[in-house]
């Protein structure tokens, strides 16, 4: 789902190509895209849109060319997405592309920077107190922006090689510890003003139960990856008990990437039974992927590049899945490697 689309008469997805395309045709207001209040440490009356656009290059090795490798096609990219309506960006400071995403916010006038919902994220995995005050100062001026939407902890770990926090030294500190000091931080920048939400991201239960241990404000958000090959559905009851948000990223398998890496002999998008369903609804298998996970309330931010494709991602609320469908969906096999990224179950409750 990279690249652009081609109309030729024999395409197999030429009616999806077609339609998408008349859309294009004229510049599109915000879309009727529903959005879920956010709870907990979140100023009252945050809503968060459920389709967002991520901006991370997963294909970024040497020799390989990802969708997001420089700010100048990032910045070409979010301001498409504005363009089409879509009014949620991802980004993090380990993205490199902030100030690209910061460019094409900047450079139009057409959408208000209040209309525009922006997450990012600081590490790596949690800096510790001051280190997360300092990168967070740097994700700001990277945007040219004053504020960001929501801000959450990318990863639960590893610890830093450095950290001026005594509680994240990585040879004396302890993983809980130094995930409670980053998220003690995080709750500085919400209390200022810097960030309208705060949250998480990468954590399993075990990770949050960290930051509800404190007994403070509890995580908004928590940004994981979810898509039928790799979906923990205990996580997502996990988060939604404690009115925390679920956010998807790579909801559909990271199609450029995914299958290449990890050996998948078809990309989620070509499965038959995805095919089959997305026929019988006169959608993409793309649209029907995202809106199976809707259905459980999870908002998402596949990336893309390709104009038609956001045009898809805004338009998956229009339809239902059967609850017969859905589960089919759930219960596909697997791959032997079925996750694109890292497993954070990997990262210990204590040393790490």
């Amino acid at each position: 789902r990279s690249g652009s689309v081609t109309l030729s008469p024999d395409s197999t997805m030429s009616f999806f190509a077609f339609s998408t395309a008349l859309l294009l045709l004229s510049t599109i207001a915000a879309l009727d895209v529903p959005s879920i209040n956010l709870q907990n440490a979140a100023a009252p009356g945050t809503k968060m849109p459920a389709a967002g656009i991520g901006t991370f290059g997963y294909a970024s090795q040497p020799g390989r060319r990802a969708e997001y490798w420089n700010n100048s096609v990032t910045a070409t990219a979010v301001a498409a997405w504005l363009k089409a309506g879509g009014r949620r960006i991802d980004t993090a400071y380990d993205y490199r592309g902030e100030a690209g995403v910061g460019q094409a916010i900047n450079s139009q006038t057409a959408v208000a920077r209040d209309e525009i919902f922006i997450t990012s994220k600081v590490g790596g995995g949690p800096l510790g107190y001051n280190e997360t005050l300092a990168q967070f100062q740097e994700i700001l001026k990277q945007m040219n922006v004053t504020y960001v939407d929501l801000l959450l902890i990318h990863w639960p770990g590893p610890l830093p090689l450095r950290s001026s926090d005594p509680k994240c030294r990585l040879l004396t500190a302890n993983g809980r510890e130094c995930r409670q000091s980053s998220w003690l931080a995080m709750e500085a920048i919400f209390k200022s003003g810097g960030a309208k939400a705060i949250g998480v991201s990468n954590f399993e239960q075990n990770h949050v139960q960290d930051i509800l241990d404190l007994k403070g404000s509890l995580p908004a958000v928590n940004q994981f990856e979810y898509h039928p090959y790799w979906h923990e559905d205990d996580l997502v009851e996990f988060c939604q008990k404690h009115s925390i948000a679920v956010n998807s990223y790579a909801p559909l398998g990271t199609p450029d990437w995914g299958p290449e890496f990890h050996h998948w002999n078809s990309t989620i998008l070509e499965l038959p039974l995805i095919k089959a369903i997305a026929a019988k609804h006169s959608k993409s298998p793309a649209q029907v992927i995202q809106r199976w996970a809707w259905h459980k309330q999870i908002v998402l931010n596949p990336r893309t590049w390709n104009d038609a494709h956001m045009i898809e991602n805004l338009n998956i609320f229009d339809f239902e899945l059967s609850a017969d469908e859905r589960a089919q969906i759930s219960a596909m096999p697997k791959p032997a490697s079925p996750k694109v990224c890292p497993d954070p179950h990997a990262i210990p409750y204590g040393v790490q």
